[in-house]
């Protein structure tokens, strides 16, 4: 995958997980600019930060967010069901620093599918999903949940405060951070179970007039023990930087 590509896709798939967050004109179409530096948990791998157009579509059911889609099959009072598309992770190996980690395979673009339930009261919100890898990496499924908390600081101004977890089932994790028998002359093999990731952060927006939105978001992952374990990851505590400008219409 080349040089601009891969980080290109990477602002996507973070763009998806803002504006999951963020709240919208009511409008059905934007399109805006957004930058993002994100966090490398691979050994000797530079951190990536790169600017990119948006578009995106939200209809009374559909929402499309970049490269993700959520299609709303039941809702009512706060309460929705949707089935989702979206991508997952990936990581091109050629982009380390290290000999013995550009060696390593690829790590492929997922693109997971699956159901997601959303309750929405003065609580806060409350997202649930199940997917799985329809792209074939190992068979491969996870489960999702998120918990966030808007913040009206003005007619403007509004913040988001999340948290989150990830549960990866065992091929997942082992495909992307494990090292497969006789993959590396220089890492022995190394084999994962299931494993949990956490996350934190907060996401900003303000509404400029009618058309004009800025979102900015903050996150922080952890990832699970058994991945920071693995002889190809440098660091289990990652953060994610991300700004988006918007206009609806």
């Amino acid at each position: 995958m080349n040089t601009y590509t891969l980080p290109s896709l990477r602002l996507l798939i973070s763009l998806c997980a803002l504006l999951a967050f963020s709240s919208h004109a009511q409008s059905k179409w934007s399109v805006g600019l957004g930058a993002i530096s994100v966090e490398s948990p691979y050994l000797d791998t530079d951190n990536t930060t790169i600017a990119l157009p948006t578009i995106d579509y939200y209809g009374e059911n559909l929402t499309v967010r970049g490269i993700a889609a959520d299609y709303k099959l039941f809702k009512k009072e706060g309460f929705s069901w949707s089935v989702i598309l979206e991508p997952g992770q990936f990581f091109d190996s050629t982009d380390s620093d290290n000999v013995a980690i550009s060696s390593l395979d690829e790590r492929k673009l997922s693109l997971y599918a699956g159901t997601r339930i959303m309750h929405r009261s003065r609580f806060g919100i409350i997202r649930a999903s199940v997917s799985h890898d329809v792209l074939g990496h190992g068979n491969s499924a996870k489960l999702n949940s998120h918990y966030s908390y808007p913040i009206k600081l003005s007619t403007r101004l509004s913040l988001t405060p999340f948290i989150g977890i990830e549960l990866s089932s065992r091929t997942l994790s082992n495909y992307y951070y494990g090292v497969a028998q006789g993959e590396s002359n220089t890492f022995d093999a190394y084999d994962l179970g299931s494993t949990v990731n956490y996350q934190s952060g907060i996401v900003a927006n303000y509404q400029l007039n009618k058309q004009w939105n800025i979102n900015a978001m903050l996150k922080y992952s952890q990832l699970d023990d058994d991945i920071k374990n693995s002889p190809i990851v440098a660091d289990n505590n990652l953060s994610t930087v991300m700004l988006s400008v918007s206009y609806h219409f």
